[in-house]
C-alpha cells in the first residue's frame, strides 16, 4: 500500500463525511433551536402572567386592608363616644361598705 493513495482517500472520506454530517444535522439543530426558543417564550409569558396575577391579588388585598382599617377606626370612634356618654350620664358609684 502506498501512502500516496491512502492519504488523499482518507482526507476525501473525512471531508465527505463531515460535509454530509453538516448537511444532515444542520436542519435538525436549527429546528431544535427554534423549539427551545418557543419553550423559553412560553415560560417567560407564563411568568409575566403569574407576576400580573400576583400584583392583582396584592392590590385586592390592599383594598380589603384599607376597608378593614376604616371600619376599625369607625368602630373605635363609636365605642369612645359611647363610653364618653355613659361616663357623663352615670352618677359616681358609692361604696356601700362605708355606710
Amino acid at each position: 500500500m502506498e501512502w500516496e493513495f491512502i492519504a488523499p482517500m482518507i482526507v476525501a472520506v473525512t471531508v465527505t463525511l463531515s460535509a454530509a454530517g453538516v448537511f444532515i444535522l444542520r436542519p435538525l439543530t436549527k429546528r431544535l433551536g427554534d423549539l427551545i426558543d418557543v419553550i423559553q417564550r412560553r415560560q417567560q409569558m407564563s411568568q409575566n402572567e403569574d407576576v400580573g396575577r400576583i400584583a392583582e391579588l396584592l392590590e385586592h388585598l390592599d383594598t380589603r386592608l384599607d376597608q378593614l382599617e376604616h371600619r376599625q377606626d369607625f368602630s373605635e370612634r363609636m365605642l369612645s363616644s359611647i363610653e364618653g356618654r355613659t361616663a357623663r350620664q352615670s352618677p359616681p358609684l358609692r361604696d356601700s361598705s362605708k355606710s
